[in-house]
């Protein structure tokens, strides 16, 4: 059980990206909250800056490893295997800033756990 954090990146007390001194990166959501390693946040960032960087293709679907995004022109759809989360637009954009403001080191400071949704 993680216990010692970093922040990461904030956009509120419900929406975060903590570092947990084991090395696991916790990307919390509302009720929701992602437990990830590093590889499978990078994935997910990756995922995030590969499908419509600039707006200019609202709708498709994208796939990084796990992860898959699917937009239309009024939902965004994350999914890890058979795991799903809905946004709307604004929400998904939000997301997806909450994520980029991560910066993450090229390797992992500590091995990672395997995700966890909780």
């Amino acid at each position: 059980m993680c216990h010692s954090f970093s922040l990461l990146s904030s956009d509120g007390q419900q929406r975060r990206v903590l570092r947990c001194t084991c090395g696991s990166l916790h990307v919390l959501w509302h009720a929701l909250s992602l437990s990830l390693n590093h590889q499978e946040f990078a994935q997910l960032s990756a995922l995030l800056a590969s499908s419509d960087p600039h707006g200019d293709a609202p709708t498709g679907r994208w796939q990084r490893g796990d992860w898959e995004l699917r937009r239309t022109d009024h939902a965004a759809q994350l999914w890890c295997g058979p795991a799903g989360l809905t946004f709307t637009p604004g929400d998904f954009q939000a997301f997806r800033a909450l994520i980029h403001a991560v910066t993450l080191p090229l390797t992992p400071a500590a091995p990672g756990t395997a995700m966890h949704l909780n």
